[in-house]
């Protein structure tokens, strides 16, 4: 792999290597594309997806595939894949963690992204558009939710069978929403600080991990969105949304469009997870970014950035 990249890719694959391998196609057709390195990790698939990978990324001297002996999760993929990356690399500019189902349609991508000023957009949510409304995912969230917003989510998790309606009509909920409120335009030149990402893709600048910052993989998928929002928060540091960068996401593609019950579990206790960050959260002024948690936070304090037992500001 290169040495000395200016940005990091990371996804993870569990069963849908064919998305994986679209995935790969469309990444290394990007401008700059030899200035970054791109790891994919497989969640222990079983189903004769490393093999397939493996003969993708062996003509690339910046692809590598990590073999996972058990399945971690989204985020515990990813932070795994990182870990494994610094024991041999020095910290990228710019670390990428996104699902496999993303095409990255838009070669300019990483040149428009290595030319951001991290002092302005440390943490980069990309304008992720969606496969099955042709809108925006991003902003996710634009705004810190409130209890009653909180309230709200816990409803909708309460029963699977309500969960599984949400997801169903998520989408035209989407189309009515961005048809009778649309998202205002960014100020020429600059993006707009949000609340949120959505967890398609993470940009993740160098000055985010060096505040402190870490892939927290306390709970196996979901929820991932809150996490990191909590975690910026607390550190004083923007998400920018930035759609100047675009990328196309041909989402449901690897957990399918209807809600098993087992998606439900992870979506809920993804959630109650997030919402710990949430209740603990207290940003502090001055010393937080210089005090920040390192790389290698224990389990016991992932959602660390200030301890659980601590009550909301």
């Amino acid at each position: 792999m290169t040495h000395d990249p200016a940005a990091l890719i990371i996804t993870v694959n569990f069963r849908h290597n064919k998305c994986t391998l679209k995935f790969l196609e469309s990444a290394s057709r990007l401008d700059g594309f030899n200035r970054c390195n791109l790891i994919v990790v497989d969640n222990n698939s079983g189903d004769g997806s490393v093999d397939q990978i493996r003969q993708a990324v062996a003509g690339f001297h910046n692809l590598e595939l990590l073999v996972s002996s058990q399945n971690r999760g989204y985020f515990g993929g990813a932070k795994w894949a990182l870990g494994e990356y610094l024991l041999h690399h020095p910290l990228p500019d710019w670390v990428i963690v996104c699902n496999n189902d993303v095409v990255w349609n838009e070669r300019t991508f990483l040149t428009r992204l290595l030319s951001k000023n991290q002092q302005i957009e440390p943490i980069i949510a990309p304008a992720i558009i969606s496969g099955l409304t042709g809108l925006d995912a991003n902003p996710m969230i634009r705004t810190r939710p409130g209890w009653m917003r909180i309230v709200r989510y816990r409803i909708l998790l309460s029963s699977y069978f309500l969960a599984r309606l949400t997801q169903w009509l998520a989408p035209l909920i989407r189309q009515v929403r961005a048809a009778l409120i649309p998202t205002p335009p960014a100020p020429a030149g600059h993006g707009r600080a949000i609340y949120a990402p959505h967890g398609a893709v993470f940009v993740l600048g160098r000055r985010f991990f060096e505040a402190g910052g870490f892939i927290d993989d306390g709970s196996f998928l979901f929820g991932e969105e809150l996490r990191v929002a909590e975690m910026c928060r607390n550190f004083g540091l923007p998400i920018v949304y930035a759609p100047d960068l675009k990328v196309w996401h041909e989402e449901n593609q690897t957990l399918g469009r209807s809600l098993t019950r087992e998606t439900y579990l992870h979506q809920k206790n993804g959630f109650e997870y997030a919402l710990k960050c949430y209740k603990a959260s207290r940003p502090k002024s001055g010393s937080a970014s210089s005090q920040g948690i390192p790389l290698g936070t224990t389990s016991e304090h992932r959602c660390g950035y200030i301890s659980i037992g601590d009550s909301p500001k």
